[in-house]
């Protein structure tokens, strides 16, 4: 009977969101700023002293215990499920390198239990290794190879599926290196922090396992004053139940660009393209009697600043677009980021952005429109519509052992041709205590609300995660 009654209000979640439900938090990120010139001297990453050493290779095992409550765990208009759980993570990384070739190594498993609806349990996995090949000190080349295991799913697919990303050791601008466990250290080897975690996760539909296989090869150029990134992607995400969705192969092509136009000013591109061939099927929402293929494309380019003062700024203007069968859709896109640094432990960053996609005709689909970054909902690649976007992010150092983040998203989606109207919100807000420098404490909550005018499609949400994280 629970079964049942679980899956019944999965299907009426499914009916009510055919064109608007997930959650998608892409990082937000300014362009990537060009180096001023190559480095003259090459170093190898700091070691972090207490990482583990066998054999040359840096260990780095991470253990996370948590508890999490939503009073509407799938955002659901009707029948909302409110559920508590338990989770546990084990991760561990592996690094090796000579400074020339670095090999790292990464796995981890997630396991949240539902006392009281042991119908969405969830067994989640990720594994996979990332081949870096320093041929020059401008020129570097990465291979990545992923496998992930999910057990709950959204209803509607990336149109353009780039590569998830992967736990490296990272050189970062200021000459910290973040390690894959996300520990930052100083270049004499002290730590200095930690990377935050990602706001916020896809929004959950139905129960439905899935495996996907992904493989990326990229390539950095630095030049003069200049750098150039690209990027090729290729994906296979199989379902268990694929009457409810389908299985899909896809490709993508990625580059970002930037080049210093003076001291301040910087010219840079960002665009993405990728294809998406949909198996054939009978799934809840549309018939596909034959393989379908479609092309999606997302292309920028704009006005960036470095830090002057307290500010740090960039403009940008585009087009995206998609095709696929006897239907075309695309616009416009446009918008900027501004970043305020009103102290060095207290940053507040604005973006804003408009993205326009008018389809020749509407029609049933798997995929998703491309939105920026931070957006709290997902619209359908196939519909007429024009999304105002905007989010103030905050990261706050309260003491050298709290800190805080919060991110607010608010987007709103107009249909062209109907009255309908929706209003969206998304509220997320951590706190973190450091106890020791391998150890922590993070609180997080979530609001998210979803206003419209069409009916079955309104909807409320709360969330609340505690959890600690052991670094070893």
């Amino acid at each position: 009977m629970l079964q049942d009654s679980i899956r019944s209000r999965k299907f009426a979640t499914r009916l009510a969101f055919s064109v608007l439900f997930l959650i998608a938090w892409i990082p937000l990120a300014f362009a990537q700023e060009p180096p001023l010139d190559v480095a003259g001297n090459g170093r190898l990453p700091a070691r972090d002293p207490d990482a583990i050493a066998v054999n040359g290779w840096l260990l780095y095992p991470t253990l996370r215990i948590y508890s999490l409550y939503s009073d509407n765990l799938f955002l659901s208009p009707q029948r909302p499920i409110a559920a508590a759980a338990v989770g546990v993570t084990p991760s561990m990384s592996a690094v090796w390198s000579n400074g020339i070739h670095t090999t790292t190594l990464y796995g981890n498993i997630d396991r949240q239990a539902y006392p009281t609806d042991n119908d969405i349990n969830t067994l989640d996995g990720r594994a996979g290794f990332t081949q870096r090949y320093e041929a020059l000190r401008d020129l570097i080349f990465t291979v990545n190879g992923n496998y992930t295991h999910t057990t709950l799913t959204t209803g509607l697919q990336s149109s353009i599926q780039t590569a998830a990303v992967a736990p490296t050791t990272t050189l970062l601008p200021n000459g910290n290196t973040q390690l894959p466990n996300g520990t930052i250290l100083s270049p004499t080897g002290q730590i200095v922090g930690q990377a935050n975690p990602a706001f916020g996760g896809n929004v959950p539909l139905l129960v439905n396992p899935s495996d996907q296989v992904a493989g990326t090869f990229s390539v950095e150029k630095i030049f003069n004053r200049g750098m150039l990134n690209l990027s090729g992607t290729v994906n296979r995400t199989e379902y268990q139940n694929t009457l409810t969705l389908p299985n899909t192969s896809s490709r993508s092509f990625t580059e970002s660009a930037g080049v210093w136009l003076g001291p301040v000013f910087y010219a840079y591109s960002n665009g993405s393209i990728g294809t998406v061939v949909t198996d054939a099927t009978n799934v809840a929402s549309a018939t596909i009697p034959t393989n379908t293929s479609t092309t999606s494309y997302r292309i920028i380019g704009g006005l960036g600043t470095r830090q002057f003062g307290l500010f740090r700024g960039s403009l940008y203007f585009g087009h995206q677009g998609s095709g696929g069968g006897s239907t075309t859709a695309g616009g416009e896109v446009y918008g900027g980021a501004l970043s305020y640094y009103p102290t060095p432990r207290w940053t507040l960053t604005g973006s804003v952005d408009e993205t326009v996609n008018i389809a020749s005709q509407g029609s049933a689909t798997n995929l998703a429109l491309t939105l920026p970054a931070f957006s709290p909902v997902q619209v359908a690649l196939g519909t007429s519509t024009r999304i105002t976007s905007a989010s103030l992010q905050s990261g706050y150092e309260i003491t050298p052992l709290w800190f805080a983040n919060c991110q607010l998203g608010y987007n709103r989606i107009q249909y062209s041709g109907s009255p309908r109207l929706d209003n969206a919100w998304v509220l997320d807000t951590t706190l973190r205590y450091d106890i020791w420098r391998n150890m922590s404490l993070t609180w997080e909550y979530r609001y998210r609300t979803i206003q419209s005018n069409a009916p079955l499609t309104s909807a409320t949400s709360n969330y609340v995660t505690m959890g600690t994280t052991y670094k070893f």
